[in-house]
């Protein structure tokens, strides 16, 4: 693949920068779009997502250096994160508290929020899987089949000349299809919240699926990865919101 774009003298342009940077642009537009339509004032959404954004960033970062502090050589590589090297989880937590917490400051209606951001936080996933792909960080295990992954440039994170799954481009193809899911069911809601339990159904399925050939450590009963027991929690916890929020708009 191509972890880096090009190069202007000393200056490295690493593509999955460049990729998440999209990601977050696209996102950022679609949120802001959809929450003119739910009446939420711009201003609002623009912080809500901008330190939910940064939160997410260090602590997808924190938890990639607690996965793996060989990398953290020397400490400030932290801040690289340009170069790739991002636990999703790890953001997920970081960012979600961030945005619970402006949420309530601002008084942000919480279910129509949790709605439109499921739908801009796959596009941008999407476009931060396409960085992977070119970067070559999450990659899959060894496969022989005639789609697998060849990686040979040597800034690659994935092994090199090995046939691996190709979980990057399939991951980014997933995200993009959950978010085109969620926009139809967003058309069509019963109600507020449930476009955001049909998100953590369907990510939390296509992450469990993935995981198993993914080359990620299987340290539980030697079979499943913690994100596999993440997914789990994020389907069960999808599926209790829909039926939630559904059963309080029938008792309405």
């Amino acid at each position: 693949m191509h972890p880096i774009l090009f190069k202007i003298g000393s200056i490295t342009i690493y593509t999955y920068g460049v990729m998440v940077a999209l990601g977050i642009f696209f996102g950022s537009l679609i949120l802001v779009k959809l929450a003119e339509r739910e009446g939420i004032p711009r201003e609002d959404v623009v912080d809500t997502a901008f330190w939910s954004v940064v939160a997410g960033f260090l602590g997808a970062r924190l938890f990639f250096f607690l996965y793996n502090p060989k990398y953290l050589q020397p400490w400030y590589r932290i801040l690289f994160i340009w170069q790739g090297g991002l636990v999703w989880y790890g953001g997920v937590i970081f960012g979600a508290l961030t945005a619970i917490y402006f949420i309530k400051k601002r008084k942000i209606p919480v279910w129509k929020f949790a709605d439109i951001v499921s739908i801009a936080l796959s596009v941008g996933l999407g476009f931060g899987r396409i960085g992977c792909t070119m970067a070559g960080c999450c990659y899959g295990k060894v496969c022989h089949a005639p789609f697998a992954l060849v990686f040979t440039n040597p800034h690659s994170a994935a092994p090199l000349n090995v046939p691996l799954w190709p979980t990057e481009p399939v991951s980014s193809a997933a995200n993009f299809l959950i978010a085109l899911v969620l926009y139809l069911l967003y058309r069509r809601r019963k109600v507020p919240g449930e476009v955001f339990g049909f998100y953590l159904i369907l990510y939390g399925i296509f992450r469990f699926l993935i995981e198993f050939v993914r080359a990620t450590p299987k340290e539980i009963l030697g079979t499943f990865s913690n994100n596999q027991v993440i997914s789990i929690i994020m389907v069960a916890t999808g599926i209790a919101i829909v039926f939630y929020r559904r059963k309080r708009a029938e008792e309405v």
